[in-house]
């Protein structure tokens, strides 16, 4: 039991863990500015700017890199788990979330009956910029904390 308490004192498991945070209070930031209004949904819904799977996954493989070398199997790995996360996000999501666009209007305009109230998740996915930018993120909190707290 006492190791799970010690994740808590492993940048490999905080910093991931902590630019997705970073990374979610930032989205339901830009959402609520956007709909000026606040989002409290927003802050826990995936898909939008900027990705927390990207931030996650990015921040993991840097912190990874930075602690055990850039040649480490673990980092190699990390990096291949980034490149799967990122493009599912993009490319799987992204094309869930077009078609969920496109069968909730169907359904507005063509109910299946009186009492039909079926709505599908239309942010699912990101763009290649929102992955970017949670990409980078994900870089800058792992570079932030590597610089500041492990090699002090």
């Amino acid at each position: 039991m006492l190791e799970i308490f010690q994740l808590s004192k492993n940048p490999i498991f905080t910093i991931p863990l902590i630019s997705a945070i970073i990374t979610q209070g930032l989205k339901g930031v830009i959402r609520s500015i956007q709909e000026k209004k606040l989002l409290w949904r927003a802050f826990f819904e995936w898909g939008g700017m900027p990705s927390s799977h990207s931030a996650l996954v990015v921040s993991l493989s840097t912190i990874l890199g930075l602690k055990e070398g850039f040649s480490s199997p673990l980092f190699i790995l990390s990096l291949f788990f980034a490149a799967i996360v990122i493009a599912d996000a993009i490319g799987v999501r992204l094309a869930t979330e077009e078609q969920a666009k496109v069968i909730n209007k169907i359904l507005q305009k063509y109910p299946i009956n009186e009492k039909c109230d079926i709505i599908l998740k239309e942010s699912i996915g990101h763009t290649p910029f929102e992955a970017i930018i949670g990409g980078i993120l994900g870089f800058i909190v792992a570079l932030i904390y590597y610089v500041g707290v492990i090699n002090k």
